[in-house]
């Protein structure tokens, strides 16, 4: 929700978070080689599952960059838990594409 928060105008319906396999996999484009926050970078999940853990709600922490750190698979941590994070938003051409479709076949009123 915070990167449709944070959309500009027009943009909200294909704006999203990346996934943790679009951060590891390196395949968002702009990316930087680095997390030049001051906070961890988390990815949405499927493939978001860190290192056991029985007090989180999930029964795990999360996969993350830490600050400072390099982003991509090797350099991942397992270990993240906690609720201050930073999310990567990024513009899915995918989901413009097909609301570019949907409204085209949309019937007239």
């Amino acid at each position: 929700q915070a990167c449709k928060n944070a959309a500009d105008a027009g943009d909200e319906d294909t704006i999203r978070a990346a996934k943790q396999s679009e951060l590891d996999e390196r395949t968002i484009s702009g990316l930087p080689e680095t997390n030049e926050g001051s906070m961890s970078i988390v990815g949405v999940c499927p493939a978001c599952a860190g290192d056991s853990h029985a007090a989180a709600a999930t029964g795990h922490k999360r996969k993350c960059f830490r600050a400072g750190g390099v982003i991509n698979a090797t350099e991942v941590s397992g270990d993240c838990l906690g609720s201050s994070v930073l999310a990567v938003c990024v513009v899915d051409r995918s989901l413009a594409e097909h609301n570019a479709v949907k409204t085209a076949e949309a019937p007239a009123e």
